[in-house]
């Protein structure tokens, strides 16, 4: 393997999730009288959230409180037939560990990332997590990333850092180590990186070496 220890982001890169939040956004928007397609709002919600709410709801005089209120509403009113692993996400964390890695999490997911993992039998593939619930800076903060590192006595030589969004990726590079774009909705296609993927099968090829 090209690299050792592997630091994933949950939403985008790990798991296909972004249908699922747009549609709540949209749902909360439409109740909050700033109502926008679900083709509008989606590339403003793969940027982020907080994005969402400065382009649709803001200016229509709405809070950030209420919008985050109004989102929460639907946030988890769906099933789990809509928030699934990408197509080979299982397959690759086992070749990372079958490699003699580590896989670990790195999500401004609270909770719900952990339940999901379980609920998909993916919580051994991984050797540690920190979720929104740890309390640590925001991405691109590496605070998190160093705290992995420090914990488990990593060699950052060995790190990769993967997301589908550039805060993922500025988290890694402010960390100090490597990192990989998952990206197969191309929203990135000018963002620098050596490493770039738009399907497991791929990623796991060229940096898991299975």
């Amino acid at each position: 393997m090209i690299y050792k220890h592997f630091f994933w982001d949950f939403d985008g890169t790990l798991y296909d999730t972004y249908g699922r939040i747009t549609r709540a956004c949209v749902n909360a928007l439409q109740d909050l009288g700033a109502a926008a397609s679900f083709d509008r709002v989606f590339p403003v919600v793969k940027r982020s959230l907080d994005t969402c709410y400065r382009v649709f709801a803001e200016p229509k005089g709405i809070s950030q409180a209420a919008f985050q209120d109004a989102y929460h509403l639907y946030s988890e009113s769906e099933g789990p037939e809509s928030i699934r692993p990408y197509p080979g996400a299982r397959k690759m964390l086992q070749a990372v560990i079958e490699g003699g890695g580590k896989n670990y999490l790195y999500t401004h997911r609270g909770g719900t990332a952990s339940r999901w993992l379980a609920y998909d039998g993916l919580t051994e593939l991984f050797a540690d997590m920190v979720t929104r619930q740890d309390g640590f800076p925001s991405k691109p903060a590496p605070d998190a990333l160093n705290y992995l590192v420090q914990k488990h006595g990593l060699n950052k030589a060995e790190c990769v850092m993967l997301g589908d969004r550039d805060i993922d990726l500025d988290a890694g590079k402010n960390a100090g180590m490597a990192c990989a774009l998952f990206d197969p909705g191309h929203f990135y296609d000018d963002y620098d990186t050596p490493w770039r993927f738009t399907d497991m099968e791929t990623l796991q090829r060229t940096l898991a070496g299975k």
